[in-house]
């Protein structure tokens, strides 16, 4: 008899700053919603199943409104040491998943950027890192393009389907004039997702394999 399968996961509440950890294994698969709150109240991190049995995770920003949504594989949910997801805005960690340990160190880094942030901008507390004089649709537009192309590229960085001069092998994604961008944190290689609606997306669903240049 196999053993269930079990990840860690965490966040940063926006609010309070505190670090929010959850367990979550594969009977997530079987529920409806999961929803991993800070003790503050004013914050929480959502998973749902999605029709073809992936996770949809609904993680709260420290630095933007709302909370970015991202759809993660069971294999990269459940098999990896450690997988991070980041503000599509800013190249900063937002969630974590994986071992608990390997959570704790990236929790470390992260609240290094984090005070290094504070610093730079003069500010007194994670929460007022938050844009307060910009529209919502200005802050975040379609999520839902975001979390397609982002399920695109982790699928073929998953598979050894993406590829850069360096061959790091990991890759980030950030918002960039005509679209999204796929890059190469180590030797700044990238590839350019030119869409401006889900519908047109879809179209990188068939995509077997990029290289960044």
């Amino acid at each position: 008899m196999s053993m269930p399968k079990h990840s860690h996961i965490a966040y940063r509440c926006p609010e309070c700053g505190d670090f929010i950890y959850g367990l979550v294994g594969d009977f997530a698969f079987n529920t409806d919603l999961m929803r991993l709150k800070c003790a503050c109240g004013k914050s929480a991190l959502d998973i749902t199943t999605t029709h073809d049995k992936k996770l949809r995770l609904s993680v709260p920003c420290i630095l933007c409104k709302e909370n970015h949504n991202f759809v993660v594989s069971p294999s990269i949910f459940f098999e990896r040491d450690i997988f991070l997801l980041n503000c599509p805005y800013a190249n900063i960690d937002i969630g974590f998943i994986g071992e608990k340990d390997k959570i704790e160190n990236a929790e470390q880094e992260n609240a290094k950027v984090l005070t290094r942030l504070i610093q730079d901008m003069g500010v007194e507390a994670f929460r007022d890192l938050q844009p307060i004089d910009m529209d919502e649709d200005e802050i975040l537009p379609d999520a839902s393009v975001y979390d397609l192309i982002r399920f695109v590229v982790k699928d073929l960085e998953a598979d050894g389907s993406i590829d850069c001069p360096c061959h790091g092998g990991n890759y980030d994604l950030r918002f960039a004039p005509g679209g999204i961008q796929v890059y190469c944190p180590e030797c700044g290689a990238s590839y350019l997702f030119s869409c401006e609606s889900a519908s047109a997306a879809e179209e990188y669903l068939n995509v077997s394999r990029i290289e960044l240049k």
